[in-house]
């Protein structure tokens, strides 16, 4: 579907404003000094981010960019949506935080940045945005420097399969074809009102996987877990601290995996 973009940065542009108003989010006590980021990432990132360069993809408002600042990071952090964009840019003023924000593509990245970083990082919600993971994972192998780390974490294929109540598979795990979606409302509280029209593709992990080795890269880790660390489906129970499960299902499939793949 040519005109993905357009769909997807209007949406995620009218996502914002509410997302940054949530509790969800909770961007008050965020400044107040909360991490945003979750026990999935943080086992798998360095123990020690002072100095080290991070390259943050599909980083939305920033808001887990800027923690990898508070670590020591020097971070860069890209998104599709102006709007995002401008919010990160608002964010790190307001925390005293330095950090840099491009507004662009993912695959128009390597067009307008020419550096290489020490870790690339990328959380939740971001591949099924995209169309090619071949042009995904070759973005990746460009910015990683030789021996640097690319961190992975994301919501697992298997839990997109079900219809409506989880009581049958609706879709595909192999995915292919682009999912068009007329939407109302967001993963977030005061996001009742946002509407529009996103375009999503499902992959399976091991295309993600091919997709990275065929850059060249080497697989260090990989896991899946059956939880997921945000309250982001309408059916969930929590099952612990950051931790939820989809009711109908409690601990019988995955619902998040991370990887950990040296350059």
């Amino acid at each position: 579907m040519d005109d993905y973009l357009a769909y997807n940065r209007a949406h995620w542009n009218a996502r914002t404003p509410a997302h940054l108003a949530s509790a969800f989010y909770d961007v008050e006590g965020w400044l107040a000094g909360k991490d945003s980021l979750r026990e999935i990432e943080l086992a798998l990132l360095p123990a020690d981010l002072t100095g080290l360069r991070i390259l943050h993809l599909q980083c939305h408002f920033g808001q887990d960019t800027l923690s990898l600042a508070r670590r020591g990071a020097s971070v860069t952090g890209v998104d599709l949506s102006d709007v995002a964009i401008a919010a990160a840019r608002e964010l790190a003023e307001r925390a005293g935080l330095e950090a840099r924000f491009i507004c662009c593509d993912l695959y128009e990245l390597p067009d307008r940045l020419q550096e290489s970083f020490d870790l690339v990082f990328t959380s939740y919600g971001t591949i099924g945005w995209l169309p090619d993971l071949d042009r995904w994972a070759g973005v990746v192998g460009k910015f990683l420097r030789p021996g640097g780390r690319f961190v992975f974490v994301e919501f697992h294929p298997v839990a997109w399969l079900w219809n409506e109540d989880r009581s049958a598979v609706q879709y595909s795990y192999f995915g292919g074809a682009p999912i068009v979606e007329d939407v109302e409302g967001s993963y977030t509280d005061n996001s009742t009102h946002v509407r529009g029209t996103m375009v999503s593709w499902d992959h399976p992990v091991s295309a993600v996987i091919t997709a990275l080795l065929e850059q060249g890269l080497r697989l260090d880790v990989f896991r899946e877990y059956d939880f997921s660390p945000y309250d982001c489906f309408p059916d969930t129970v929590r099952v612990g601290e950051q931790r939820w499960q989809f009711r109908q299902l409690p601990g019988l499939i995955p619902l998040t995996y991370a990887l950990v793949a040296e350059g």
